[in-house]
């Protein structure tokens, strides 16, 4: 089975985190049988265009036995959207032919996002009769009026020519059949997974002087982390021994600085930027909760990611979280509430003797493991090349 992944954003130069997840599951994929290459046409705000380096050329390199082929541009029309997509799209059709012509035709074409990739190259693969699935991510979906007319015009003629529709949750996948309800026999609900031989189970801590809280998010409007500094901020002053570590980075970090200074806390409050992967599980390792505050998420990667390596979770219940967590796992909470949070927290850090890590995480696995992930891929691809 030779699968080609065209993501509409992955790891560059530039951006080295944009995208991580799906080179991830490709790596599930190809170590679980599947011949994957990736084509990434990648458009970069018009920020970015001092530091980048336009050599107008299709990047090839090899990822682990994975051939990847990168064509980044620049958005010169960012006040323009027609303008953009279609500038976009010419580069991703030059993407593609050069693919097939270095690599044959596929039997298949896995997109990461109809948005943009998904509408820049359906016309192509329905000219090569290459058949093709998409997955959803975009937190637009869950947003009222997320997205523009022309972005659901671009959205409904990518649909009508894909054989399939991969929701991540049941709420991204019960949004995505009430914006196109004509679609809705397309869908599937197939979970983001998690690495669980990565993401491995940590040891109990013993004698717990204070409680070790870990939250890792972008630092992004959309992830609330001054909400959890708040929540955290009323948890001390309730006369818990706690202390707060922040993985990640994004525009609103100063202005989170600020928040913390502010209320005098930064003594509890550690933030640690971006970290590697193998940095996050050391840090989850010595946490004893993780905290996701977000106003909306589609899924909520690092909530499975803290749950194989045994940790419970608080998330607010903000779309794909309510797939996640269960009693057993963790709690969910009202979104945009400081005071439930605080609540969720201090009920969270009671149980916390009670909650068996091996369960939780035996749980996360079976769920949103790779052999389970692969095999709802498999099937679905399998499906369609028939």
């Amino acid at each position: 089975m030779k699968l080609l992944i065209i993501p509409s954003w992955y790891p560059t130069k530039l951006h080295p985190v944009s995208g991580s997840f799906f080179r991830d599951r490709a790596h599930i994929l190809k170590n679980n049988g599947i011949d994957i290459i990736i084509a990434a046409p990648i458009i970069h705000s018009l920020k970015d265009i001092i530091p980048y380096n336009n050599t107008s050329r299709i990047e090839y390199f090899t990822d682990k036995g994975i051939p990847v082929y990168l064509n980044e541009i620049i958005n010169i029309f960012p006040k323009t959207e027609k303008l953009k997509f279609y500038r976009y799209k010419k580069y991703a059709v030059s993407l593609l032919q050069k693919v097939i012509n270095k690599h044959g035709i596929p039997d298949a074409i896995y997109f990461h996002s109809s948005l943009w990739a998904g509408a820049a190259l359906f016309e192509e693969c329905n000219q090569y009769k290459i058949p093709f699935i998409i997955s959803e991510h975009l937190k637009e979906f869950l947003i009222p009026n997320g997205f523009t007319g022309f972005q659901k015009q671009l959205i409904r003629t990518t649909y009508e020519s894909c054989s399939c529709i991969i929701a991540t949750s049941a709420k991204l996948g019960n949004t995505i059949s009430d914006l196109f309800p004509e679609y809705k026999s397309k869908i599937s609900i197939i979970p983001n997974p998690v690495d669980e031989d990565i993401f491995v189970k940590k040891q109990i801590l013993e004698n717990r002087s204070f409680v070790n809280i870990i939250c890792i998010a972008m630092l992004r409007p959309e992830k609330h982390v001054e909400l959890i500094v708040q929540s955290f901020y009323e948890l001390l002053q309730s006369g818990e021994k706690a202390k707060l570590t922040i993985v990640g980075d994004g525009p609103l970090k100063l202005q989170l600085i600020n928040h913390i200074q502010k209320l005098n806390i930064s003594n509890s409050v550690e933030l640690k930027g971006y970290l590697s992967q193998k940095r996050i599980v050391e840090e989850l390792h010595k946490n004893d909760f993780l905290v996701l505050g977000s106003k909306v998420e589609t899924f909520g990667v690092v909530l499975i990611e803290a749950q194989a390596c045994g940790l419970p979770v608080i998330s607010t219940n903000c779309g794909g979280p309510s797939d996640i967590i269960s009693s057993d796992t963790g709690i969910l909470v009202k979104p945009g509430s400081v005071n439930d949070l605080t609540r969720g927290m201090k009920n969270i850090i009671k149980k916390l003797d009670q909650y068996d890590l091996m369960k939780i995480r035996n749980r996360t696995i079976k769920y949103f493991g790779k052999k389970t992930y692969t095999e709802a891929i498999k099937r679905v691809v399998g499906k369609i090349i028939k």
